[in-house]
């Protein structure tokens, strides 16, 4: 299958889906793609330093965990889901400053020398919900052991040996992408946490659900938006000269990110903290709408444009063989479409096997777009005809009806990023 990218005069000139386009600009750059290029000069800091700053800053961070561990593991028995102790008492505070101290020269000793810290945290009785963005490294963590907030992530975090340990100090809501129960679970408990008055820390959430090069926001997750409750949007920035921070989906990997890091002589990270904001009646009851309008604000504080790229649409992009889609304005456009044409995600499932046989009953012929609507169960429509243009390799209103298979499993992938709640994470190392 392969789609195809229609010019300007190509496009509606009247769907919904046009005057998105327009307003969100897909990004001049793959947000999902790092390339770090390395001069001759900076080949050799690089080997210089690997001789000698990169062994003893690993050593020493490396220490500073280690040191960290006993105390995180101490505090973080008991129950995770039982309710915070009003007031702390005294040796939780102790514990706390210990471990945020720790935290701090650690990162201090990795080369974060100093961090530009810009506006004020919000209290918890003002903004349970803290929204980080963009989310492009794992030093974004750098905020969560500053302030020692909650955060949502992968379940599969807490089996890392020792990090485990602190990450369950902060008390996170652990989510698994694959379990749709646990998606379900996860919103309930932000909710509960967000409706507590301030009893729970805040939550760090960073709703793009992966990890980007900072050129765009994505689309916005609405999980931290369900509660209804007001936000604060935190934006987070690496004014360096090199960036090997960005650890995304294509790039340079986790352990090549930390050795080019740790060979550089400073790092800067600036946070800024945003007014806070409230939602409107409308955006508590759409959640996706309050999740965009506090993106459109962050976008506009960070001066990057707003992308309708989603996680999934990165799955997409990336894939091999035959569900590789072109990670440009034509996967952008088939997203609007699909959406736009109203499937049913809850459909999808057992129709893929009537569909291939269909298909298969076809032996390679073409079909229309009266036959193209009766695959997918949905009028013949100007947006099913936009959608069926993007197939039509030839430009003669047909298309091979294998694809038609293919594009089940495609429409699957985006309303999973419709119906599901993603979580904070960068790529699989």
């Amino acid at each position: 299958m392969r789609l195809r990218r229609r010019g300007p005069r190509d496009a509606p000139a009247s769907s919904a889906g046009a005057v998105d386009a327009r307003r969100l600009a897909p990004p001049g750059r793959n947000p999902f793609v790092h390339e770090l290029r390395l001069g001759a000069l900076r080949k050799a800091q690089i080997a210089v330093m690997t001789l000698t700053l990169f062994p003893i800053r690993l050593l020493l961070a490396a220490f500073m965990m280690l040191l960290a561990w006993p105390f995180a593991l101490v505090a973080s028995l008991g129950p995770a889901e039982r309710d915070p102790e009003q007031p702390l008492a005294l040796w939780r505070k102790v514990v706390d400053f210990l471990l945020k101290a720790i935290m701090r020269t650690m990162w201090f000793i990795g080369g974060f020398h100093w961090v530009a810290v810009k506006g004020q945290q919000a209290l918890p009785t003002e903004a349970a919900i803290l929204t980080l963005a963009p989310h492009s490294s794992y030093f974004d963590a750098i905020p969560v052991t500053m302030t020692m907030s909650s955060i949502v992530m992968k379940a599969e975090s807490r089996d890392i040996p020792i990090w485990g340990t602190l990450i369950k100090y902060i008390r996170p809501v652990f989510v698994s992408r694959s379990d749709q129960d646990s998606r379900r679970r996860t919103v309930e408990e932000i909710r509960r946490r967000a409706q507590s008055k301030g009893k729970w820390p805040q939550i760090m959430i960073f709703p793009e659900g992966t990890c980007t090069n900072r050129t765009c926001l994505i689309t916005f997750k609405p999980g931290a938006f369900i509660p209804g409750v007001p936000v604060q949007p935190v934006v987070l920035r690496y004014p360096n000269q090199l960036d090997t921070i960005t650890w995304t989906w294509q790039g340079p990997g986790a352990l090549e990110i930390l050795w080019l890091t740790l060979c550089q002589l400073h790092n800067r990270i600036e946070i800024e903290f945003l007014p806070v904001y409230s939602p409107s009646e409308e955006e508590k009851k759409d959640p996706a709408l309050y999740a965009s309008n506090v993106r459109r604000v962050m976008a506009e504080a960070l001066g990057v444009s707003v992308t309708d790229y989603t996680f999934e649409d990165c799955q997409l992009a990336l894939a091999e063989g035959q569900l590789r889609l072109p990670a440009d304005t034509c996967l952008l456009e088939f997203a609007r479409l699909v959406r736009g044409l109203g499937l049913k995600p809850e459909k999808l499932e057992k129709d893929l096997g009537r569909y291939a046989e269909s298909a298969r009953m076809k032996r390679g012929g073409k079909i229309d777009v009266s036959e193209f609507a009766a695959y997918l169960e949905v009028p013949v429509s100007d947006t099913l005809a936009d959608m069926f243009s993007l197939f039509d390799e030839s430009g003669v209103a047909d298309v091979v009806a294998g694809d038609l298979v293919r594009l089940q499993v495609v429409v699957k992938h985006h309303h999973a990023a419709l119906s599901g709640w993603a979580h904070p994470g960068g790529p699989p190392d």
